[in-house]
C-alpha cells in the first residue's frame, strides 16, 4: 500500500516500483467502485509523471488506507462482468463437446454405437450440469480475478500510452533545442563575420 502523506515524512523522489506501487493500489480502489473512470485515468496520468512522493500522497488523502478491509466487504459486480466470466466456463463446455463429436464421428467407422456420445454428453453438460459449479456459475473468487486482470490490463495501456506521450514529448523538447543551437550558432556565426568584415574595412 502507498504510505499517505505524513507530516513527520521528509518529500523524497520516488522509484520506479513505489510508482507502480501506486498505480496497483489506485487499481484496486478503482475495483472496488471508488474511483469512477475519468478519475481513475487522471490520477494514473498524474503518478506516472510524478517524481516526489508529494505529488503522489494527495492521490489518496480521500481514499482509505487498507485497501484489504474493504475487500472483505460485499461486492458488486456488473452483467457484463457476470458474462464474461461465465463464458470462459461455456468455453469449457464447448470444448468437450466439441471433441466428444469428433470423437464420435471418428469411432462411428469402427464402432456405430459410438454415435451415441454426442448427445450423451450434450444431456451431461447442458441439461444434467455435470462437472464443477464454475462451469455454469462463476464464483466471486473468479469475478474478482476477471475484474482485476481488467484493471492491470487497463493500467497497462494507460502506462504505455503516458510513456509514448513523454517520449513524444522529449523528442520534440530535443528537437527544439537542437534548433535554438542551430539559431545561436547561425546568429554568432553572422556577428563574426560582421565583426570581421567591419575590422578589415578599417584597415
Amino acid at each position: 500500500m502507498f504510505i499517505m502523506s505524513d507530516p513527520f515524512n521528509p518529500d523524497y523522489r520516488i522509484s520506479d516500483e513505489e510508482r507502480h506501487r501506486a498505480m496497483q493500489d489506485l487499481g484496486a480502489h478503482f475495483a472496488a467502485g471508488r474511483l469512477d473512470s475519468e478519475t481513475y485515468d487522471a490520477r494514473l496520468t498524474q503518478v506516472a509523471q510524478a517524481t516526489m512522493k508529494s505529488e503522489i500522497s494527495p492521490l489518496f488523502d480521500d481514499l482509505p488506507a487498507n485497501t484489504a478491509i474493504a475487500a472483505s466487504h460485499d461486492r458488486f459486480y456488473t452483467a457484463a462482468e457476470i458474462d464474461k466470466a461465465a463464458q470462459r466456463g461455456g468455453n469449457i463446455r464447448h470444448g468437450i463437446m466439441g471433441l466428444s463429436i469428433v470423437a464420435a464421428i471418428a469411432g462411428t467407422y469402427a464402432y456405430p454405437i459410438m454415435i451415441i456420445l454426442i448427445p450423451t454428453v450434450f444431456i451431461l453438460l447442458y441439461v444434467m450440469k455435470l462437472g464443477p459449479e464454475s462451469w455454469y456459475k462463476p464464483s466471486a473468487r473468479q469475478l474478482e480475478r476477471e475484474r482485476m486482470r481488467e484493471v492491470r490490463l487497463e493500467q497497462m495501456r494507460h502506462k504505455q500510452a503516458i510513456q509514448m506521450s513523454i517520449a513524444q514529448q522529449q523528442a520534440e523538447q530535443k528537437a527544439l533545442r537542437q534548433q535554438k543551437i542551430q539559431e545561436i550558432n547561425s546568429l554568432a556565426m553572422d556577428l563574426t563575420s560582421d565583426a570581421l568584415k567591419r575590422f578589415q574595412n578599417r584597415r
